[in-house]
Order: C-alpha cells, then structure tokens, then sequence
C-alpha cells in the first residue's frame, strides 16, 4: 500500500496536520479500496487545526496568563485637540472729529457749550437760590452770639463762591454775565434759631437739587461742578447742627 507524504509536493504553504485531517474526511484508511495512508506527523511537530481546542498543559509546566477583555470604561480615551477659532475682522478705530482751532465757535464742544443751553434756566436758578443763602447767612452771621458767626460769615462765603462758579458756567455756555445784583433778599426775622433750623433744612434740600441735577446732565462739567456743590451744602448743614448742639 502506498503511503502519502506528510504534505503533497509544491505545497509548502499548505498546513501538513491540515491536509491530514481534510484527507481523512474525503479518503477514511478503514476501507479496504484505499490505496492511501496518510503518514502521521512525527511527535512536537503536530499543530492544531484552526478552530479547534487549546491543548491542555503537560504536567509540572506552569499555564499561561488568561487574557481577560478590557472594559471599554477603562479604555483611555483619546485626547481632543480644540479647533483654533476662526480670526475676527478687524474693525478700524472711529477717526477723531476734526474742530477747528481758527474759529471755534463753529464746532460744538463736549463741555459748557452749545449742547448744554438747555440747563440755562436752571443755572439762572441755582444762581438766584445761592446768592440769597449767601445775604442770608451775612444776616444771621450779625445777630449770632461770639463764636458762632464765625461759622455763618464762613459758610456766607461758601454760597457767593457757589454763586460765582455757577455764573461762569453759564457766561461759558451762553455767553451772557448772569449776576442779578438788584434782588435783594428781606433778612430773616425772628429768633435767630428759629432760622438756623430754616437754613438746616434748606441746606439739605440744596445738596439733594444740585444730585438731581448731575444725574441728569449730559455735560461732564456740569456734573462734576453740580456733585461738588452737593457735597458742599451737605456739609453746611452739619456745620448749622454742630452749631445748635453747642448752645
């Protein structure tokens, strides 16, 4: 009986121990009309079939690590790269408003002028209201006991200086000297701290007028001279009620 090679010739690229099982199952040796045997392969050169089960460990030989599935939380997760956002246009800086230097007048101007004639009346207001505390307080300054004219005849000149920076504004802005010098104010009658109780009140009221103001003036000089004058009138009515309290 012929014996057939471990694999047939020209196929080295064929598995031996798979062209051994494949030939059982086509040509089986327990019949009698074979003509061919399949040589088994020698000992420590058989391989196993794809498919079939891992062959069990010799004894005394250490088994090998079971590799176990990662979960797929445990996987690392891939790093992100942010996009580059994309540039912005460039937008050019407004050009400057060209003013004249040579005639002014034509041009109007951030601070005290055209654009703030709407304040005038209340400007001629404010003007009245501080030139009367002034004569006022030179009244009161004439009837107060020793030490306490000192403080009337101060804050005195505190409302004509008042009275002065508010003409200028409005000279600035209209162009006219406001100073009305022939309304004469009729001086207080009375107890004189019946008065000084008036002007403490007054004073107050004065500072809450000139905030009112500023808030709502659109002229950063007005605002700025309305909030001083606040201050100032406020602080004249802690002056009138220190006074009271040291008599």
């Amino acid at each position: 009986m012929t014996q057939m090679p471990s694999a047939p010739s020209g196929s080295g690229n064929v598995d031996p121990e798979v062209f051994s099982q494949v030939w059982r199952r086509v040509m089986p040796q327990d019949r009698p009309d074979c003509p061919i045997m399949v040589e088994p392969l020698p000992t420590g050169q058989q391989q196993e079939a794809p498919g079939s089960a891992p062959a069990e460990p010799a004894a005394g030989a250490e088994p090998a690590e079971e590799m176990l599935p990662v979960p797929a939380e445990e996987l690392p997760t891939p790093l992100s790269c942010p996009l580059p956002e994309p540039p912005r246009a460039f937008s050019p800086a407004p050009a400057p408003r060209h003013v004249s230097p040579v005639r002014p007048d034509e041009h109007d101007v951030p601070c005290l002028g055209r654009s703030s004639a709407m304040y005038g009346s209340a400007l001629q207001e404010f003007i009245d209201h501080e030139l009367s505390d002034w004569r006022t307080y030179m009244a009161l300054s004439r009837r107060c006991p020793a030490g306490g004219n000192r403080v009337l005849a101060s804050i005195a000149a505190d409302e004509r200086r008042h009275g002065k920076r508010l003409s200028a504004a409005y000279f600035l802005i209209s162009g006219i000297r406001y100073w009305p010098v022939e309304h004469m104010t009729a001086p207080p009658q009375g107890a004189w701290p019946a008065a000084l109780r008036q002007r403490f009140a007054g004073e107050q009221q004065g500072a809450a007028a000139y905030l009112a103001a500023a808030a709502e003036s659109s002229d950063p000089a007005l605002t700025a001279l309305y909030t001083e004058l606040a201050a100032d009138e406020a602080r004249h009515a802690q002056l009138l009620r220190e006074l009271l309290e040291e008599m």
